[in-house]
């Protein structure tokens, strides 16, 4: 009877206790696991962060200096354009006609010829031979 009752009582709680503390010894298992990977996942997220905000930093300055390379190349385009475009008259409207400026690069290449033979008779004679036979 009643001493049987208790005795089966008796063993029910010891499954039990038996039970609970393998289910918290397994809990307590899984528990550190589940920290151990969470904490190399966390790790390695944090390594991938660092990498790329340092890229990000070098992308950064890769870009500022490419934009301040553009801003200077754009600076000296544009003042190469304006003085392009303010020489641009002077060598296209002349007033003369290409035969005239033709005639006037001749006559200029035969002076400049001229000068060239009186200052190397200049050389070898000395003045009074320096005009002679150019």
């Amino acid at each position: 009877g009643i001493l049987g009752m208790l005795d089966v009582m008796k063993s029910d709680f010891v499954r039990t206790i038996e039970e609970t503390q393998a289910a918290e010894a397994q809990a307590e298992k899984d528990h550190l696991e589940f920290m151990t990977e969470s904490g190399k996942s966390l790790a390695v997220a944090e390594e991938a962060q660092t990498q790329r905000k340092a890229q990000l930093e070098d992308t950064q300055e890769e870009f500022d200096e490419a934009e301040a390379n553009l801003d200077e190349q754009s600076g000296i385009l544009r003042t190469s354009l304006k003085e392009l475009l303010e020489l641009k008259p002077a060598c296209i409207d002349t007033g003369m006609s290409y035969e005239d400026r033709v005639a006037m690069r001749e006559e200029e290449i035969a002076a400049l010829k001229k000068a060239d033979c009186i200052l190397g008779k200049y050389a070898e004679y000395g003045p009074e031979g320096a005009s002679e036979g150019c």
